[in-house]
């Protein structure tokens, strides 16, 4: 598990524990009326012998439902006596803040962004740009040509190649 999920999973866990105890206590109140159903049945009817079976092992599956769900009950009874202790609202706000900073770092680290703190690799940047030919100049056989890229002026004269400021 990591640490991301670890952390939703204990927010959860201290923001639910209550909901979830409600809803085993709803779930033994409807058990507990299946039960009464199945107790009015038998004292109202008069059965045979295969009815008396048959309503038997219903009654015996209802009450291990019912026993299950008690036993739910009674650790969750418990967890709910330690995050009364230690849920608060800062527990829950650090949780809170936590996954926020997590989420900021993930999203941080999937598109890094690197700022220089020199000038070197503007070298590296201008050998990048493109140069844009200003003009030439045409006389008899020679021909000049000058262009520019940002920061660099060149102009090029036959036998001596770019000479640039």
């Amino acid at each position: 598990m990591e640490a991301e999920e670890l952390l939703k999973y204990m927010l959860n866990f201290f923001q639910d524990i209550d909901k979830q105890l409600n809803n085993k206590n709803e779930e033994l109140k409807r058990i507990d009326m299946q039960q009464q159903d199945i107790l009015h049945y038998i004292e109202a009817r008069n059965l045979n012998a295969g009815g008396y079976a048959k309503a038997g092992k219903l009654l015996k599956d209802v009450r291990q439902e019912r026993r299950r769900i008690k036993n739910d009950i009674e650790q969750m009874e418990l967890i709910q006596v330690f995050t009364r202790k230690y849920n608060n609202k800062m527990i829950q706000g650090d949780l809170i803040q936590t996954l926020k900073g997590l989420s900021t770092i993930n999203k941080r680290q999937a598109e890094p962004k690197y700022i220089c703190r020199t000038n070197i690799l503007e070298k590296l940047e201008r050998r990048n740009e493109k140069w844009k030919l200003i003009f030439i100049i045409q006389k008899k056989n020679t021909t000049l040509f000058m262009r520019t890229r940002p920061g660099v002026t060149e102009m090029y004269i036959p036998g001596i190649k770019w000479v640039g400021e």
